[in-house]
């Protein structure tokens, strides 16, 4: 066992280090940087052009990462190589209800405002992630903090309601997409009987958020974001049947003084959490018709969640899983671009020294390595892999 991680590490780092631009010189001794004229660089992190963003402007889409302020602080690359290589920030944890509303009434904007201020002082694009969300399968995340789970339902589902108002006025204007609600289905595509459902036990609660929040910012885009919904399934089905409502229900809006009529819903997320070991490639024509029937409703759709993640020995993947990651980001962005009505990628993380699967490894036992970039920002296979889609 130990003789094959030493092998498995030495071919990631002969990997890394040919990527890098660099080869080690026969009697291994230091490495010999290849002659080849010098990059323009972005800041003292080694992002070098051109970036993620740059490819992809010409391509109508965005990219984008989601951000957590407190990464950066006391990480100067982290928030260096976000700015430079993507156009959109999205606010990673700060509107989910612990953070922003971690007691009922109490409202706690100091996350949501660092990654919206730092979206704006750049000129990025910035999102919105889960103003409503209950994750039955991990409670211990207190999500919905416990006080406001203990609250009778006719006060929780008033309080949700005006927790969307709240936040969707406070970012009117600075947000251009909101994921409201997030994650309402099991994997049959049943409802979940969440904190949220249990005040109307049945789908009104989801009409009810998407309509208190058109009506405190009327020019926001409006989301519903589901995992393991990429596919032709019956959750998909499930999902589908829900957006169609939604876009055929209507609430009058004053737009620059103007009273129109809004459908509830713009957009549909694919969360987009891959796998990309050997045999788990995923099937893209599958992909691509199921991403093209909502399309169909006249919704947008974007991957939002982005990340692929591979087997890994003591955290390091071989060469041929980072091929295989490879292949599965290229093909991810290849989908989008395919498809006129996918606004761009939001990846769950863009380095793997910070990531919630870095976070949580217990959750995804046996897997990691998940996105673009190392733990000390070098591009892997899978950066080349939508540098190449987008190129």
């Amino acid at each position: 066992m130990l003789a094959r991680s030493a092998l498995v590490v030495a071919s990631v780092v002969t990997a890394l280090s040919i990527l890098s631009g660099c080869t080690a010189d026969p009697e291994g001794s230091s490495p010999v940087t290849a002659v080849a004229d010098p990059p323009e660089h972005h800041g003292q992190c080694g992002v070098t052009d051109p970036t993620l963003a740059q490819l992809a402007k010409p391509r109508g889409k965005t990219i984008g990462t989601a951000y957590r302020s407190t990464y950066a602080q006391n990480d100067p690359c982290y928030r260096e190589v976000a700015l430079a290589e993507f156009d959109s920030l999205t606010t990673e944890i700060g509107t989910m209800m612990n953070t922003v509303q971690p007691e009922p009434g109490v409202f706690d904007f100091r996350e949501a405002d660092a990654v919206a201020d730092l979206a704006a002082q750049h000129h990025k694009d910035f999102q919105i992630h889960s103003l409503i969300w209950d994750p039955l399968d991990q409670l211990q995340w207190e999500i919905v903090p416990s006080a406001i789970r203990a609250m009778a339902p006719d006060r929780r589902h008033q309080l949700m309601i005006d927790s969307i108002t709240t936040v969707m006025k406070r970012y009117a204007g600075r947000a251009s997409t909101v994921t409201v609600v997030n994650e309402a289905f099991d994997q049959v595509g049943h409802l979940q009987p969440n904190a949220w459902w249990d005040t109307t036990h049945n789908d009104e609660y989801i009409f009810d958020a998407f309509r208190a929040a058109r009506l405190a910012d009327p020019t926001a885009e409006l989301y519903y974001n589901d995992h393991s919904a990429e596919t032709n399934s019956d959750k998909s089905n499930a999902i589908y049947d829900l957006v169609k409502r939604l876009r055929d229900t209507t609430v009058e809006v004053d737009v620059n003084g103007q009273t129109v009529a809004r459908p509830l819903i713009d957009g549909m997320g694919f969360q987009g959490h891959m796998l990309g070991g050997a045999d788990q490639q995923p099937n893209i024509s599958d992909i691509e018709s199921n991403v093209q029937r909502f399309a169909a409703l006249g919704v947008d759709v974007r991957f939002t969640e982005l990340d692929v993640r591979v087997p890994v020995l003591n955290g390091v993947a071989t060469v041929a899983d980072l091929d295989r990651q490879r292949l599965v980001y290229n093909m991810m962005t290849q989908v989008c671009l395919n498809q006129p009505r996918c606004t761009g990628l939001t990846l769950w993380g863009f380095t793997d020294k910070r990531s919630w699967i870095t976070d949580y490894p217990d959750s995804f036992s046996g897997y990691g390595a998940a996105t673009p970039l190392t733990d000390d920002y070098r591009r892997k296979p899978a950066w080349k892999g939508i540098a190449d889609a987008l190129r």
